[in-house]
């Protein structure tokens, strides 16, 4: 039996243990325990039986929840993880409703692109816990909250019968680079699909063509920057991925039926200084 002392807000390691490792608590560690496995597996025990966590998997325990975990003999008996004892915020409680696999116990799977900036993330939170400072807990549970928000989001897609990890990847790169050029068998090419196929999955899970969903977008952008900025028309334009400012203002008043300058005057945003 593996005793325990509860976190007064967090705590966090990572670890890389052979066989030999192993934990139980049957009654469980009094907070929360999350365990991010990076390589290798754990055997979870559970009163099914063992589940055997693979990369990406995010197992969660609730307080007094019976904690049975072990390196398993998969992964060359090796299991790399980064773990955390927390008790989580108010606003954390609904995002932890991950699916159970155990009474109390509850595991999500982050797809191959997610886990990068959510190893990132829990490294942040291990630093922030080892070093002394009045604000090194509050810097950890925001990378830790980053994390959860991570599992909740995968546990959504999973759930969504529409969802196709080619088309998020696609989606997620439209959004992030809306201001670089555009071009759809580059695109395709990415996710692994012929222009034609790929532009029929995209239509059909997102409800748009991929150049709709970028315009969308870059239009959505540019409202707010209209409302919180005084960018010209002209630096907006180029902001927003536009090479002509004369196209921008005509897709704008097309979308939101109003130019860029009249939708700034009803919206109340900054005067443009060179308008």
């Amino acid at each position: 039996m593996t005793p325990h002392l509860p976190a007064t807000a967090l705590f966090g390691d990572e670890f890389r243990r052979g066989r030999a490792y192993a934990n139980w608590r049957p009654d469980g560690s009094g907070d929360w325990l999350l365990i991010y496995t990076a390589k290798g597996s754990g055997a979870i025990g559970t009163p099914r039986g063992s589940i055997f966590t693979r990369p990406g998997d995010i197992l969660l325990y609730e307080p007094q929840a019976a904690q049975d975990y072990r390196t398993a003999p998969q992964g060359r008996g090796r299991w790399h993880l980064l773990w955390a004892h927390f008790l989580p915020r108010p606003a954390w409680h609904l995002w932890l409703q991950w699916p159970e696999i155990a009474p109390r116990t509850r595991l999500v799977h982050l797809r191959a692109a997610q886990r990068g900036p959510c190893e990132e993330a829990l490294r942040r939170m291990i630093r922030a816990t080892h070093r002394p400072g009045p604000v090194q807990i509050d810097l950890g549970m925001a990378a830790l909250e980053e994390v959860i928000l991570r599992g909740r989001a995968a546990q959504a897609e999973e759930s969504d019968p529409a969802s196709d990890p080619r088309i998020a990847r696609a989606a997620a790169w439209l959004t992030d680079r809306f201001k670089e050029p555009f071009h759809l068998p580059t695109l395709a090419r990415q996710s692994g699909l012929s222009v034609s196929r790929f532009s029929h999955l995209f239509r059909t899970r997102i409800g748009l063509t991929p150049g709709q969903f970028l315009e969308r977008q870059r239009l959505s952008h540019a409202a707010h920057l209209l409302r919180l900025t005084s960018l010209t028309v002209g630096e907006l334009a180029a902001e927003c991925g536009y090479e002509s400012a004369f196209y921008f203002t005509n897709r704008f008043r097309r979308h939101h039926g109003l130019s860029p300058t009249a939708f700034r005057q009803r919206a109340g945003g900054k005067r443009a200084l060179n308008a």
